[in-house]
């Protein structure tokens, strides 16, 4: 019945020391997308020490957060790198806060000088630029066979403006979420969660439409079918992952473009704001 909220905090500093946090408040939101810029997480824990706080402030150190309830779930939530954090005296508390995202150091360290010969596969660039950004990947099929470069291909820079490049010829795109790159078409899936969300159950809103044009790039281009909707907090709803939802104002499947994620192991209930589009 979803009691006894659990959030736990695991950092590995940039020096390779563990520090694990899980017994004092801790609040955090969570901003995922399906672009390619990375996810973020802003991470607030009361009351730690001043030697512990600037342990895990330390820009460089990488995070897992994980959060559920003790009755029910627990899983990981978030994972990344910090990016900059502080300490700071708010009323009767110390409150350290950790700026942390999603890949951030695989995509900004990703530089690559490359160079191939007249009609290499695009595959074959492909590859050297994801083993040049160094994460999981998944969706590589999508990328035509047989598909090359008749001129030849050179390229300096991050890899992952490569990537985009390259994807950009078959109508593709990437994203990372939780330190996985995943290539995907428009509008299509990357995972299938295999959940259903419920009203009454796990849908803590009603699923309501959405008119926005923001990304069409012609006038007469349709908006996008989408529909936001709040739910029960769940690893597995994250951006490109589809979800069936069975309620009296949508019933079918969705593919999420965005989660928004907030909770506190204090006080109310974990919560996912979602914006998705229908298959």
């Amino acid at each position: 019945m979803a009691f006894q909220r659990y959030v736990g905090l695991s950092v590995t500093t940039k020096d390779g020391e563990s520090v694990k946090i899980e017994d004092l408040r801790i609040d955090f939101d969570i901003e995922r997308t399906c672009g390619k810029e990375a996810n973020r997480a802003v991470i607030r824990v009361y009351n730690l020490t001043k030697e512990t706080s600037a342990q895990v402030t330390e820009a460089d150190g990488h995070i897992l957060l994980r959060a559920g309830y003790k009755d029910e779930a627990i899983g990981t939530i978030f994972t990344g790198d910090i990016l900059c954090g502080n300490r700071t005296h708010e009323d009767n508390d110390y409150v350290t806060t950790i700026e942390a995202y999603d890949g951030r150091t695989a995509v900004m360290g990703g530089m690559v000088s490359l160079s191939y010969a007249p009609d290499t596969d695009a595959l074959t660039v492909a590859q050297a630029l994801l083993d040049a950004i160094g994460l999981a990947y998944k969706g590589t099929d999508l990328i035509p066979e047989g598909e090359k470069y008749p001129h030849g291909y050179c390229f300096i820079g991050m890899a992952t403006d490569g990537l985009s490049e390259l994807l950009a010829r078959y109508g593709l795109f990437y994203t990372v979420q939780d330190e996985t790159l995943y290539i995907y078409e428009q509008g299509k899936e990357t995972e299938n969660s295999e959940l259903t969300l419920e009203e009454g159950g796990d849908l803590l809103t009603l699923p309501q439409p959405l008119s926005d044009k923001t990304e069409c790039k012609d006038i007469n281009e349709e908006a996008p079918n989408r529909w936001v909707f709040g739910a029960k907090l769940n690893p597995q709803l994250v951006p490109g992952a589809s979800v069936s939802i069975e309620s009296s104002t949508f019933k079918g499947e969705l593919v999420i473009q965005s989660a928004k994620c907030r909770g506190s192991n204090m006080n109310g209930d974990f919560c996912v704001d979602i914006e998705a589009e229908a298959l």
